[in-house]
């Protein structure tokens, strides 16, 4: 017995805005309390909360784009593939401006100033300024790779390594206000043990 495959060219319009709210709505419920529990395991981990968003939540977060990018790419739309990746980090771009809405304390970026965020950032510009040169070099490929692109995932791997040491032995320290919000880890009585926050956060 075959069962019968699902074929999605044959959705309506409807059917699909249906399922995309749906799926919009699960991420809204999840995406709520995994920053949660991504907190309490930099608290656990000693991670600190800038590693923990930038590796934990940010993976997280952008799995589904990453499926989709590969995905565009493996079926020959390169594009699709890379206008997906930039787009992503556009709306996220887009979405700190909400966030610095929604934070009345003070300037959302005033209040996260730390080390790690500022090499978080250097390192974000850094891999878009690889992405930009790229198309400029001689059309040199080795097994249809790219050079850049092998650089590009030693430059991310080495500056999330440098971004976890910054926070122990940070090259600069940011001028604190009292709008600044310090990173206090919370006592580890208080925390759910590692294993369930570990499950927790691969569930969600």
């Amino acid at each position: 017995m075959t069962l019968p495959i699902m074929d999605l060219d044959s959705w309506t319009l409807s059917q699909s805005i249906v399922v995309f709210s749906v799926c919009a709505l699960v991420i809204a419920i999840a995406g709520t309390r995994i920053t949660r529990v991504v907190d309490q395991l930099a608290d656990r981990t000693g991670l600190g909360e800038a590693t923990a968003g930038a590796v934990l939540l940010g993976a997280a977060t952008s799995l589904s784009g990453s499926v989709l990018s590969v995905t565009a790419a493996y079926r020959g739309h390169p594009e699709l593939a890379v206008s997906n990746a930039l787009g992503g980090i556009a709306v996220q771009t887009f979405f700190l401006a909400i966030a610095d809405m929604v934070y009345r304390r003070a300037n959302l970026e005033h209040a996260a100033a730390s080390a790690p965020n500022m090499m978080q950032n250097g390192l974000l510009i850094a891999l878009l300024a690889l992405l930009l040169l790229a198309p400029t070099l001689p059309d040199v490929t080795v097994w249809n790779i790219h050079p850049v692109t092998p650089i590009l995932l030693g430059f991310y791997f080495y500056g999330t390594r440098l971004i976890q040491g910054t926070g122990d032995n940070p090259m600069w320290y940011p001028s604190v206000t009292s709008d600044t919000r310090q990173d206090e880890p919370e006592s580890e009585s208080s925390l759910p043990s590692l294993s369930r926050l570990w499950t927790e956060f691969l569930v969600l």
